[in-house]
């Protein structure tokens, strides 16, 4: 279930509200204070995939016969 976070306008605070992936996403809701003037927050998250003791990451090899969803077996 995806966090959204959000800002008050009035007290300051920020706070995450958990809603299910069919749920519309309101760009304002209250916050737990009961303040009414919220805005979103847009969280932006990095991924960093590491080798062996902090190296750099290695790009993944393409498997011979062109990849595809199998590794290219089934298009042959």
């Amino acid at each position: 279930m995806p966090a959204y976070q959000y800002r008050c306008r009035t007290c300051d605070s920020s706070f995450a509200v958990n809603r299910a992936m069919t749920d519309p996403v309101p760009a304002t809701t209250p916050c737990p204070d009961g303040h009414g003037d919220t805005v979103r927050v847009f969280t932006p998250i990095a991924v960093v995939a590491r080798g062996a003791a902090g190296s750099a990451p290695t790009p993944a090899a393409v498997p011979a016969g062109g990849g595809g969803c199998c590794g290219g077996g089934c298009c042959s």
